[in-house]
């Protein structure tokens, strides 16, 4: 963990994201917050890296040091919730049981409170001309069925939303898991409802998936403009990671980052949960109390 952005000056940032090989927009956020990152000059260089395109997670880390030797590396996660991709995938593709303590690892940005000042802003730039207490709030997460953990980010956002504005409600909707998305009628009383993609980018999601399962026609405008729905007006804002000002929680991500243990202490079950977290199921069964340090 680092104490000020002046660290930062002599590191590399890698942002790594999810990305698609089906839609080209996918990664669009993750790179746009990798530019402005880059523009800000706070670190020595930034990368971007994914799991679905160019440059592969899997190769970033040997790519990055190919090109500054020695170099200390920020790895920021530019996910909206802590699953199976980051506590599992993503720890085993940049092969971390083998690197050196010269790598830090944040938590993924979706952990940071400060999402739930974004959330009310862009809740806030749909209203127009329309009233909270009359509107409904839907937020539209991802979900997943081999993470119980990857649903409660957002509801804990959630929560606190409730209590920083007067919208009628604020519900929750999922892609994966119940309550689905193509459910958003029964969920809302209102006759005014905002729904927010509570994800990265106007991807496949957030640009296919979810307008679609609201009922918006293949094709039509979707952002900008109030859709007339089953008897009720609904407008969509963008994904929450294509605001301009969501680079304000990279920042916070990198500075928290963990630094890789050194070799010799790479047995703890601490280190061990943040790089095989199979084998840190044994520390687990024993009780140990420093998995409750665990940042990852």
């Amino acid at each position: 963990m680092m104490k000020s952005t002046a660290e930062f000056k002599d590191k590399i940032l890698l942002i790594l994201g999810h990305g698609s090989s089906i839609h080209p927009d996918s990664s669009r956020s993750v790179r746009k917050h990798a530019e402005v990152m880059a523009e800000s000059g706070l670190f020595r260089q930034v990368y971007s890296a994914f799991l679905k395109e160019d440059l592969l997670v899997e190769d970033s880390l040997d790519h990055i040091l190919a090109e500054h030797a020695h170099a200390d590396v920020v790895v920021v996660l530019d996910f909206l919730a802590e699953g199976y991709f980051t506590k599992q995938v993503i720890p085993k593709l940049l092969s971390l049981s083998e690197r050196s303590s010269n790598i830090y690892v944040s938590q993924p940005v979706g952990l940071n409170p400060a999402m739930q000042e974004l959330l009310a802003e862009a809740a806030v730039a749909e209203l127009g001309d329309w009233k909270p207490e009359e509107t409904s709030l839907l937020l539209v997460g991802h979900g997943s069925t081999k993470n119980a953990k990857s649903k409660r980010t957002m509801l804990e956002h959630m929560e606190v939303l409730r209590t920083m504005t007067d919208f009628a409600e604020i519900a929750d909707l999922w892609l994966e898991e119940a309550p689905f998305v193509t459910e958003w009628e029964s969920v809302c009383s209102s006759k005014q409802v905002i729904a927010i993609p509570f994800l990265l980018s106007d991807g496949q999601h957030g640009g296919w998936d979810i307008p679609e399962e609201l009922g918006i026609q293949k094709g039509m405008p979707v952002h900008g403009i109030t859709h007339e729905l089953a008897g009720r007006k609904l407008r969509m804002a963008p994904s929450l990671g294509a605001l301009e000002n969501f680079t304000k929680v990279i920042i916070p991500a990198a500075l928290a980052a963990r630094q890789l243990a050194p070799a010799e202490e790479r047995t703890c079950c601490l280190y061990r949960e943040i790089c095989n977290p199979q084998a840190a199921a044994e520390c687990r069964a024993a009780g140990c109390p420093r998995l409750e340090e665990v940042a990852l």
